[in-house]
């Protein structure tokens, strides 16, 4: 029940930590023609990157989009949505026992694999 963060003081990794919204925990949603989304950040105005360098940890890096910037969105029934990255075919995770790192890693979807968007006005 945090906010998404693009945090800048560890080089844009994505971790899901925060209590409010202020500008590093604001994402622009694209929609791209294959019917994938990507996500661009508002901190640093990068693309996110399920980077397989880094064990699929999401960052706040790209400058454009290629396929590892593409996830596809699953509407999950109890009206949140889980995001599986292009990059990989694995499930993103808010993963609290490793800091709340926002990795895709994961081959199912579970809770930490359950997010919501909320529109910021």
């Amino acid at each position: 029940n945090k906010y998404v963060s693009a945090d800048l003081n560890v080089g844009g990794n994505l971790v899901a930590d925060r209590t409010s919204v202020q500008g590093w925990e604001q994402f622009k949603i694209v929609n791209n023609p294959d019917g994938s989304v990507s996500f661009l950040s508002m901190a640093n105005k990068k693309y996110i990157t399920a980077d397989l360098n880094q064990g699929g940890k999401l960052v706040a890096q790209a400058k454009g989009v290629l396929g590892w910037e593409k996830f596809w969105k699953i509407t999950n029934a109890d009206g949140t949505v889980s995001f599986q990255a292009q990059a990989n075919n694995m499930y993103v995770t808010a993963d609290l026992n490793n800091g709340s790192l926002l990795i895709a890693n994961r081959t199912a979807i579970g809770t930490w694999e359950k997010f919501v968007i909320e529109a910021v006005p």
